[in-house]
């Protein structure tokens, strides 16, 4: 029978909680994460999360789970909020060293702790980070039909008066052929 869920605590020590096989489950504002809200288009809502922390059968103190958020991200295409749904599994196992990390089965992500207690907001922030794409996009190009729209039509007036450099060869051969 499992455990029961915990509240999602604001600070963590991960070595405890593994051993004692501890449930997380809840919710985070995307407010309190300090370097992810910049990245949005709008921090209102919240990330839900379900952490389960063990001891594998390799004796590897760890914590999976899963992180969903849905987030507003801005399109460096058109610069319009789009929503990005982020439904992130996670592995991750907690290590005190280089050697440790070193050691480590390849199912599991290492996360150093170098002091504790460990911020919860972090781990969970840093895990977001690494959820977003490079280039946020609206998916399917729905955007490109704006962005040629809303294109200066000088730019596309000078490249079409722009004479070209080769129009010369391509009279010379003309001219050849005739001959």
């Amino acid at each position: 029978m499992s455990k029961p869920p915990h509240r999602l605590p604001h600070q963590l020590d991960p070595f405890r909680l593994a051993e004692a096989g501890v449930l997380l489950s809840g919710s985070l504002p995307l407010a309190q994460l300090r370097r992810l809200t910049p990245l949005l288009a709008d921090d209102q809502g919240e990330i839900r999360l379900a952490l389960q922390f063990d001891i594998d059968e390799l004796k590897v103190p760890c914590m999976t789970g899963r992180i969903e958020a849905d987030l507003q991200l801005a399109c460096q295409r058109c610069l319009e909020p789009y929503l990005y749904k982020v439904a992130h599994n996670l592995a991750l196992a907690w290590v005190r060293s280089d050697l440790e990390i070193e050691r480590l089965p390849t199912r599991y992500e290492p996360y150093l702790v170098e002091a504790t207690p460990v911020m919860l907001n972090d781990v969970i922030e840093e895990e977001l980070l690494l959820a977003l794409p490079q280039v946020p996009l609206h998916p399917d190009q729905s955007c490109s039909s704006k962005v040629v729209a809303n294109a200066p039509q000088s730019t596309t007036a000078a490249v079409e008066s722009r004479a070209n450099p080769f129009a010369v060869l391509a009279n010379l051969k003309t001219t050849r052929k005739s001959k």
